[in-house]
């Protein structure tokens, strides 16, 4: 019997999850094609299995794959995981509650919001290059995360997420991976993209040449490379990811 060869699999499916987002962000893959192509890859068993997946893409997406090429900025293998308060427990129902993630070990790793909106977003340095865990309950409710601060650049988030008949709205900036590995019960994933420099491009289709280089310059998008690990239950409601480029 011949055997599949999986050596050097998990950096292979980690191309291949960077490749199918940068697609997806592209506008080359539609949302059910995306998700389609990420179950698949999540699957797959082999290299020649990944290889599937992109099998009507230009020839260079297949190169990447299989090349020892590192695709975008890679994450460190190895991250410092901070401390974490595990017992900790921030408690939303019926009301709104706001949560800003500064020092770890004196913060909730736990929110659990029941009928109710909960916003959390990161200010803490201890999560640059670092890895850091949370997890996430939505029961009939909201819960608003904001990924887009600077701390967050080489961090890696894992987030397990139990949600029931409520939403989850997820902020990223441009750089930011997000791996979604929740399963789901009637339960839809939604990656957007979202531009608030329209003014700015605005400016550039009625400016000079020299203007429209000063304005372009002034226009880089700031990224946040950052990996998001979604795991965990979805049972009706949405998880929404949304991309802005500022």
């Amino acid at each position: 019997m011949k055997h599949s060869s999986q050596f050097g699999l998990p950096k292979k499916r980690q191309k291949a999850l960077d490749l199918l987002q940068k697609a997806f962000s592209d506008g080359d893959l539609d949302e059910n094609d995306y998700e389609n192509r990420l179950e698949l890859a999540m699957k797959a068993d082999s290299g020649e299995a990944l290889k599937l997946v992109f099998s009507d893409f230009p020839d260079q997406y297949v190169h990447q794959i299989t090349s020892s090429k590192v695709v975008g900025k890679p994450v460190t293998a190895t991250k410092l995981v901070v401390h974490q308060n595990v017992d900790k427990l921030s408690l939303n129902i019926l009301g709104g509650k706001n949560t800003v993630i500064h020092r770890l070990s004196e913060v909730p790793s736990r929110f659990f919001t029941i009928v109710g909106e909960q916003k959390i977003s990161f200010s803490s340095e201890e999560l640059t290059n670092a890895e850091a865990s949370f997890e996430i309950v939505t029961v009939v409710g909201e819960t608003k995360i904001d990924l887009r601060a600077h701390c967050l650049e080489g961090a890696v988030l894992n987030l397990r997420l139990t949600k029931v008949l409520g939403e989850v709205n997820i902020k990223v900036a441009r750089g930011t991976r997000v791996v979604d590995q929740t399963k789901k019960v009637l339960s839809e994933y939604k990656y957007g993209l979202k531009s608030k420099s329209w003014k700015k491009r605005f400016m550039k289709t009625f400016s000079s040449d020299d203007e429209k280089n000063e304005i372009a310059q002034s226009n880089d998008a700031p990224t946040v490379n950052c990996t998001v690990i979604l795991e965990g239950l979805c049972v009706l409601g949405t998880v929404n990811i949304t991309e802005y480029d500022v």
